[in-house]
This record gives C-alpha cells, structure tokens and sequence, in this order.
C-alpha cells in the first residue's frame, strides 16, 4: 500500500495548522461550529417554514442529539 502524502493544498493547510496557536485553532473551531449551527438552522426554516424560534431550536437540538448517538456508535464499532 502507497504511503499517505498531502496534496500541495492539504501541506499549506497543514503548515499553517501547525504555526497557529492552540488559541487561534478554539477559536476557529468555535467559528467553524457556529457556521455549521446557522446552517443546518437555515435548512430547518427551508424545510419548516412556518416554524417559529421554539421549533427551530428544539429541531436544531433534535440533530444534534441524533449526530452524537451516530458518532457513539461509529465509535464503538472501531
């Protein structure tokens, strides 16, 4: 089996990763998940759009419960 190697752009990404402060990388992940948060809330309004801020959040937390039980279970097959 071939080695891994990074592409071109994956090395740039990875260099700067590893120039980055363990500040700057929370902080970009917490941008990162606020980003993905607004949206799966943007395709729960398309796919319920007369769903009021209530709905939204509890179908919001409804995904997020159900991603976890799906990683759970990811994780324990490995």
């Amino acid at each position: 089996m071939k080695p891994f190697a990074p592409s071109p752009p994956d090395r740039s990404r990875i260099a700067q990763a590893t120039s980055t402060s363990p500040e700057q990388r929370m902080l970009a992940g917490l941008e990162h998940s606020e980003l993905a948060i607004r949206v799966v809330e943007d395709g729960i309004r398309d796919q319920n759009p007369r769903a009021d801020d209530a709905t939204i959040t509890r179908l919001l937390a409804e995904r997020i419960e159900l991603m976890r039980r799906m990683q759970d279970r990811t994780l324990a097959k490995k």
